[in-house]
């Protein structure tokens, strides 16, 4: 990906995010919100000498007023990553319950005979990432002057800019210090509002040898919303930096996490939940299922720090699956497409390399990045696959990134949600190999019912609740009325018998 090299940035007031910081507003209550981040978004690549990290932010209010800062290893690369790419994990990975379609038999004085079919209110499990619109669905930094004298040399600037870069529509800025406070001191001279509390957590990170990247839009960008980028990290990496995340969140925030491993991952230091799928209810009355009440207990007991693991599965992108919940037992498919590798291509406009993706999966082939910056390329060795062959289009390089590194029959893709309270980000969450390296289904059958619409398994106000599905309402009273009689009736001709 080019990045394009700027001069100093001229000082301006933002808002860091990441971190985000931004100017307190006064409530019409007369008390303040420093609210803006409402959700984050996050994919993690973990392999033996690179890692990747994609951080994509939702926030509220004024894109043109946010600007974000992250703590990264020394020798980090930001680059702009594709809106498919959230895009597609996200769908392709999304929780479905589904209810089994009855039939249900009526006893109409001459046999039993077929009733009407009561179904899951599924359409099919496509997952639905549209190919129309791949630019995010709802979701939606500077150089240091010296003063000159005229006996001594100025000192040294205690912050040192390692580079400075435009990155898609971003303003960057790669910063690195090891005098406490002087990093603060540099972001606001240069424009940013730096809350005191979060002061002492800067310095933590600058006490552990991490430098920072800065990103704010470009003056006139007309974005309306956080396009996703990447970080590439030097070494195996298995910590997200969280403790800076707590200057931008209210009371509660959503995360969602995808981990690209050779393996399942689960976190070390927060606690790992999982949902008991024998207490998932399907409802006839109204086709819904309880399994959003069941997600929201699992994360939200206890102290609420819980990540939950809600989708896990070896060789997720190039591999057809059957549908758990379905009827015909069919293959699950994304934006019509029966993988995720290949919606992903086809969305960001690049599957013309998806057999070279499967080759890669079937001979489970190590990707290599076997090109410097000026495209100078080196053959591979046996058993690799060069990662510019996996790049299909420029804009479509995201998958071919986050395999670098890795054995790709042995990659798995791991989705942890969680909902923390802004106490949660005291610390930074580690990630490490599961205990449990089995997979985890997303789309599946619930295991009871209620409401079920078939006479024998149900009250009379189970077969009340039929009836008002099949006829007008104001029929409903006499149709009662009308099957009460018939049932003495024949009660009494038995009788008679």
């Amino acid at each position: 990906m080019g990045l394009v090299a700027v001069g100093v940035l001229a000082p301006r007031v933002a808002d860091a995010c990441g971190g985000c910081f931004h100017q307190e507003e006064t409530t019409t209550t007369g008390g303040t919100d420093s609210t803006v981040v409402t959700s984050h978004r996050m994919a993690m690549t973990i392999s033996p000498d690179r890692s990747v990290l994609w951080d994509q932010i939702q926030f509220a209010g004024n894109p043109e007023e946010f600007s974000w800062v992250l703590p990264v290893k020394p020798g980090a690369e930001l680059e702009l990553a594709s809106p498919a790419w959230f895009d597609v994990l996200e769908a392709g990975t999304q929780v479905a319950v589904a209810g089994r379609t009855v039939v249900c038999s009526f006893d109409n004085g001459g046999g039993p005979g077929p009733g009407p079919a009561f179904g899951g209110g599924s359409s099919g499990f496509d997952c639905g990432c549209s190919s129309a619109d791949a630019s995010g669905g709802d979701l939606s930094a500077d150089g240091a002057g010296g003063g000159e004298s005229s006996v001594t040399a100025p000192p040294p600037d205690p912050v040192t800019v390692v580079s400075q870069e435009t990155v898609g529509p971003y303003e960057t800025v790669t910063l690195s210090t090891e005098e406490p406070g002087a990093l603060q001191d540099w972001l606001v001279g240069h424009g940013y509002v730096i809350p005191e509390e979060i002061e002492p957590v800067i310095n933590d990170y600058v006490a552990e040898g991490f430098d920072f990247i800065a990103m704010r839009l470009v003056p006139g960008a007309g974005v309306q919303q956080m396009q996703p980028v990447r970080v590439l990290m030097p070494g195996s990496q298995v910590t997200l930096p969280l403790r800076l995340v707590a200057a931008g969140t209210g009371a509660m925030t959503a995360v969602t996490l995808f981990v690209i491993g050779e393996g399942r991952y689960a976190t070390q230091n927060f606690p790992n939940v999982m949902i008991d799928r024998t207490e998932t209810v399907w409802d006839y009355a109204d086709s819904s299922s309880n399994y959003s009440l069941l997600r929201a207990a699992a994360l939200s007991q206890g102290d609420g720090e819980n990540w939950l693991t809600s989708y896990a599965r070896a060789k997720p992108f190039f591999s057809s699956f059957a549908d758990e919940a379905s009827e015909t037992g069919g293959t699950l498919t994304y934006s019509g497409r029966p993988t995720l590798g290949g919606a992903y291509l086809g969305i960001a406009g690049g599957p013309e390399c998806l057999q070279e993706y499967q080759r890669a999966q079937d001979q489970n082939l190590v990707v290599v990045d076997n090109c410097d910056d000026e495209g100078n390329c080196t053959q591979v060795e046996v058993g690799e696959v060069g990662h510019e062959s996996l790049v299909c289009a420029p804009e479509a390089d995201d998958l071919a990134v986050a395999l670098t590194g890795l054995h790709v029959g042995d990659v798995w893709l791991t989705r942890l949600d969680a909902n923390l309270p802004r106490t949660a980000f005291d610390r930074d969450l580690v990630l490490e190999a599961s205990g449990n390296q089995s997979g985890v289904a997303h789309r599946f059958f619930a295991s009871q019912t209620a409401n079920h619409p078939c006479p024998d398994n149900v009250s009379s106000a189970g077969i009340a609740g039929l009836l008002r599905r099949r006829l007008p309402g104001g029929l409903v009273g006499l149709v009662l009325g009308a099957l009460g009689a018939f049932l003495v009736i024949r009660r009494r001709r038995r009788v008679t018998e």
